[in-house]
């Protein structure tokens, strides 16, 4: 598979609180932070993807769609695609197996009035379990986003596409240690450089209460147009999972099944 850059926005609203948020009901400043990412840092963020003419991949809670069904709208308006990202936004790894088939079924319903129904995944806190990985192949989802095993795509259980992350390529860790990013635009800038020069993809993501403020934004504009002066193709997370189904062999980071791979030892 050739190089290439991939934009996802985690779109958590309230739910990315701690917890998903139980017990934030009364802290109204947490929550304003948290609406405030949906209400101004999201429009920011569309504004520039459709400035540099790029598709991206908004992961979303079930509940933020339904507390925020008008901004959910405006993204896929745009012209982006939805991905799944839990219900309640609660890591599933704190879940007993019941209440993760719920958090599947219950952000599927949830994402439907959106258009067609999301095939990519991406665990809450990029925490995967082996009972989550089994209910995406069995609810039929082409890809997830949350394991950090590779640079390159890798074919996890089944036919199930990973495309892997890591917390030096997500906005949220530069943030919490540092108010001005502390380094940020230099290392996703040379992630995009490796990227091209090593023919492979490359996965960043952003926060919109995060990246979204109007002091920040600029690092999405300088990382998009480092894309371009290397000639790195932009494309949704759809669009790498089916490069790397369609992809030879020899493309794909050797591995086998993920859930096998990954397990705790015995």
């Amino acid at each position: 598979m050739s190089g290439a850059l991939a934009i996802t926005v985690d779109v958590d609203g309230e739910a990315g609180l701690p917890g998903g948020g139980l017990g934030y009901a009364h802290r109204l400043t947490s929550r304003s932070e948290r609406v405030y990412g949906l209400r101004c840092g999201l429009p920011r963020i569309l504004s520039l993807l459709d400035e540099f003419a790029v598709r991206a991949t908004f992961y979303v809670p079930g509940v933020t769609a339904l507390r925020h069904p008008q901004e959910v709208a405006a993204i896929v308006e745009a012209g982006h695609e939805l991905g799944h990202h839990g219900h309640t936004h609660r890591r599933p790894d704190t879940l007993d197996d019941a209440e993760q088939r719920a958090e599947i079924e219950q952000g599927l319903e949830a994402l439907s009035p959106f258009g067609p129904r999301p095939l990519g995944y991406r665990a809450p806190g990029w925490e995967l379990t082996p009972v989550t990985l089994a209910l995406l192949d069995e609810y039929g989802f082409r890809w997830d986003s949350s394991l950090m095993g590779e640079d390159r795509p890798y074919l996890a259980a089944g036919t199930l596409v990973e495309l892997p992350v890591h917390w030096s390529l997500d906005d949220a860790p530069y943030y919490a240690a540092s108010l001005d990013g502390g380094g940020i635009l230099a290392v996703w800038q040379r992630a995009v450089e490796l990227a091209a020069k090593e023919d492979r993809p490359v996965t960043l993501t952003l926060h919109p209460e995060i990246l979204g403020r109007p002091e920040r934004a600029h690092v999405l504009r300088e990382v998009l147009t480092a894309a371009a002066r290397h000639d790195l193709a932009v494309h949704p997370h759809s669009e790498l999972a089916g490069l790397t189904q369609a992809a030879p062999e020899s493309s794909v980071a050797p591995g086998g099944n993920v859930s096998s791979r990954y397990q705790s030892e015995p």
